[in-house]
């Protein structure tokens, strides 16, 4: 390259970046780029909405908010009596935590019904212009806080505010909550008449057994004048309930966090119940959906309500209705399951008035359910007394019965009809008949499912140890192990428990020796089994049940063996056979059964008479 190219490409270097410096704008002038605006724009969605009283933007663009969405920190308000811890966050204004003193979690902590993210309240409202506001994600204001009182107020603009009022009464499980409104014609429409609630929990585990306290868990729900129903489910279930409900509960095995609308109740209702996972600390997960009358016509706007968060106990729940007319009865006591129809109505007049009467005398309730047991053996004797005499007259007239069995051998339908026909005729002469055992024992299970309902919700046996159950309100268990094992885990649990263990022997060897003890007719060797195969499922039925059942059943197995061999040593067979021999002699009216019976069979051999000609020709 020779001198002039080199000075021309100089030439034109500094033209160009002459050019450049000189057309470039002045930073004093500059607007900012399309770019930059688009951001802004995109960027004002995800702030929270302003009121259309508050749309004004700040010195950097930004929108004002309104207070209720204005920054704030959260704080937490606790409500405590020497029953009931609640926390109460100014986000949202909702309960975030609820424990409860007077009763133990697994771990020997106070129970908590819920925790901080395990519940959510939240009143959608919808604004004058159509905008959805949750509560539950507004920050509240604290404007009076006590150890049982606490109002939070939610500022919807300058004039107008909710208030959520809460008031813990003393020494109680109960919550006053009233929703007060000031000028909320300002904020929502005047023509609502029905304002959205919504109210979700996780029902955590608080039992050793996963399975059984899920299966007692759920939501539950009260028509005003009517029943208590209930949603369960083994994974998901869902209920629409137009009519009005006084109140729902979100309800585990022992305890329940309940919202009441007494004044006003909730209507159209949508119930979501969910299983949750064994191992993730929880059973189930409820979500109520539903409405209440508002009106925000006035100036002043009140709405009622009360949560109770609190035990299962029957007595305190009932309690909460003394002295109330029943129309306005809350039956929070139907939290409590004892059964439907008759169980009920036993649990309620008879087993719980005895457990209550033997528990203010005595602390053990090893000795309670013991006393308890004899004292409805005493109360179901005369029909037992009745068993076992039908069983003593089938056991005298043994040899009979053998000597007709040894007169008309083997399974020919004509010798069989022979041998049943002649039985009978027997048992009717002397007075006694194979079923006459069965009425009285059938009239004793009323009281046996009574009690199978009562142990396992009594939550007076929650805690509770005797002899090496730690707690008789859970399974016993004396061995265990971790291997899962196909079918026997699923019902069995991976566990051996003690009492069901005692309760099942003792049972296989009563009916062994009962057994052994009756005579042998045609039909009877099928029913020989059952009691075993009763007995064996019951053990898979109660191993993970409540140890205080298995050992109710346990002891109540021993004490009819006490009386079967009281009753045999007390009575004297050869007189009872001898008094059976006199009731032959007796003229006896046939019955209508045993008439239609002996037709049938007259009619049943004619029938074989002229087939046997038939076969002949």
């Amino acid at each position: 390259m020779d001198k002039n190219t080199l000075i021309g490409a100089l030439l034109i270097g500094a033209v160009l970046i002459g050019f450049t410096w000189f057309s470039k704008p002045d930073p004093t002038q500059q607007t900012p780029p399309p770019a930059d605006t688009t951001h802004v724009v995109a960027q004002q969605p995800a702030a929270p909405q302003a009121t259309a009283d508050t749309a004004a933007l700040d010195s950097t663009g930004a929108p004002i908010l309104p207070p209720y969405q204005q920054a704030k920190e959260e704080k937490v308000i606790v409500l405590k009596n020497e029953k009931l811890a609640l926390s109460i966050s100014t986000r949202g204004g909702a309960p975030v935590e609820a424990v409860l003193a007077d009763y133990l979690d697994q771990s020997k902590k106070p129970v908590h019904l819920f925790r901080k993210g395990d519940t959510r309240l939240d009143l959608p409202l919808r604004t004058l212009d159509n905008r959805m506001v949750s509560t539950a994600d507004a920050n509240f204001d604290i404007i009076e806080a006590t150890d049982s009182t606490a109002t939070l107020r939610m500022q919807l603009d300058e004039s107008a505010y909710l208030d959520y009022v809460y008031k813990l009464r003393s020494s109680d499980y109960r919550v006053d909550f009233t929703i007060r409104g000031h000028e909320l014609r300002r904020f929502l429409p005047v023509n609502i008449a029905l304002q959205d609630i919504e109210w979700r929990q996780r029902i955590p585990q608080q039992e050793q057994s996963w399975k059984f306290e899920g299966q007692y868990s759920g939501i539950y729900y009260h028509y005003p004048q009517g029943d208590v129903d209930r949603l369960e489910t083994t994974s998901e279930a869902n209920e629409d309930i137009q009519e009005t409900l006084r109140w729902v509960a979100f309800k585990d095995k022992y305890f329940s966090s309940v919202l009441i609308a007494s004044a006003t109740g909730f209507k159209d209702n949508k119930l979501t119940l969910k299983t949750e996972g064994e191992g993730s600390g929880y059973v189930r997960s409820g979500d109520f959906k539903g409405t209440f009358p508002i009106s925000v016509k006035e100036t002043e706007t009140v709405v009622p309500f009360i949560f109770f968060f609190g035990p299962n106990d029957y007595d305190l729940l009932k309690g909460y209705d003394e002295g109330v007319d029943k129309a306005n009865a809350l039956h929070l006591d139907h939290l409590v399951y004892l059964g439907m129809s008759v169980f009920r109505w036993i649990n309620q007049y008879l087993i719980i008035p005895v457990v209550t009467f033997l528990s203010g005398f005595l602390s053990n309730w090893g000795i309670i359910i013991l006393l308890m047991t004899l004292f409805i053996k005493m109360l179901l004797w005369p029909f037992t007394y009745k068993s076992y005499m039908s069983q003593a007259k089938m056991r005298v007239l043994r040899p009979q019965i053998e000597a007709i069995n040894a007169k008309y051998p083997g399974k020919e339908q004509d010798q069989m009809m022979k041998r049943q026909t002649e039985t009978m005729n027997l048992y009717r002469s002397a007075g006694a008949s194979p079923m006459s055992g069965c009425l009285p024992m059938l009239l004793q299970m009323p009281f046996l499912i009574a009690l199978y309902m009562y142990f396992p919700t009594s939550i007076l046996l929650r805690g509770q140890g005797f002899l090496w159950a730690d707690d008789l309100s859970t399974y016993d268990a004396v061995i265990s192990w971790h291997a899962n094992i196909p079918l026997i885990s699923s019902f069995l649990g991976n566990h051996l428990s003690l009492f069901c263990v005692l309760m099942t022997v003792t049972n296989i060897l009563y009916t062994r020796y009962t057994m052994n003890q009756s005579p042998t007719g045609e039909g009877m060797a099928g029913m020989k089994t059952m009691p075993y195969i009763m007995a064996i499922m019951f053990f898979f039925m109660f191993n993970q049940n409540a140890s205080g059942l298995s050992y109710y059943y346990f002891v109540s197995t021993l004490i009819t063996i006490l009386q079967y061999f009281a009753f045999r040593w007390t009575l004297n067979e050869d007189k009872l056979l001898r008094q059976l021999e006199e009731n032959k002699k007796k003229p006896r009216k046939k019955s209508k059964w045993m008439q239609r019976l002996e037709e049938a069979q007259r009619l049943q051999q004619e029938q074989q008479r002229k087939a046997q000609k038939q076969g002949k020709r």
